[in-house]
């Protein structure tokens, strides 16, 4: 539950400055439940308290959720189509524990693996949980509450999800979710390069909110993940209604 920051810190003292590590001792704070089915009732709440000196963001408390889990999963084994004019493939990186992205890819060891990475996994196509709140709360016409903030619109998204179930995950969600990450990633471009002076992230989320309701979600949203960009007509559209 404890400790990762210590513990990290630690391995890269041995790893890359050759530390002696012959007379370290780490204490432990080992916390046994009785009820192996209460973990992912518990186990937020350690970590809420156990933290409650450092900064802890909200999100982080639910990573262990199974639906957090299978995205993970998934966004590991799942292929997005190569990009008009490449033949490459790439993974959208799903980062369910914040700073997993940088832990894999010092772990491939050399450089060249770890360019290797990169190629399978670009940082372009990595979103976290805060991230998929956004998107998926502002498909749904929740704007208001993605303009609260990364942290209070997670927060929101979890109750939403709460009170009404949340969604099967599998690859079909996935690639939806994703279609929704490549809507707003290049709304926040077009909206940008309009060049109004403030408030893109609100003026970007009531823009896709407004189309989402406008055409009753009907945005082909599998069309976007087979070809991993927007028509010009979808563009435009943006353009026009973020005026």
């Amino acid at each position: 539950v404890n400790g990762g920051q210590t513990t990290a810190s630690i391995y890269h003292a041995f790893k890359r400055d050759k530390a002696d590590l012959s007379n370290l001792v780490v204490q432990v704070k080992l916390t046994v439940l009785n009820d192996p089915k209460k973990v992912e009732e518990f186990v937020p709440e350690i970590s809420r308290y156990a933290n409650s000196q450092n900064i802890v963001k909200m999100a982080d408390f639910s990573a262990n959720h199974p639906y957090h889990v299978k995205l993970e999963e998934l966004s590991r084994q799942l292929w997005a189509p190569p990009v008009s004019g490449t033949e490459r493939q790439a993974h959208w990186y799903y980062e369910r524990a914040r700073g997993s992205y940088l832990d894999d890819k010092s772990r491939e060891g050399t450089p060249a693996r770890m360019r290797a990475f990169e190629d399978r996994n670009p940082l372009r196509q990595k979103f976290t949980k805060t991230d998929l709140a956004k998107y998926e709360n502002t498909w749904n016409l929740y704007p208001h509450l993605v303009s609260l903030g990364s942290d209070k619109n997670f927060i929101k998204l979890t109750a939403l999800f709460t009170d009404k179930g949340y969604p099967v995950v599998d690859e079909d969600y996935f690639r939806r979710l994703v279609a929704k990450a490549i809507l707003f990633k290049t709304a926040e471009k077009l909206v940008g390069a309009q060049k109004y002076g403030g408030y893109r992230f609100q003026i970007v989320t009531y823009t896709l909110a407004w189309l989402s309701h406008y055409t009753a979600q009907r945005i082909d949203l599998e069309h976007i993940w087979k070809d991993q960009i927007l028509t010009e007509t979808l563009c435009n559209a943006i353009t026009i209604v973020s005026k």
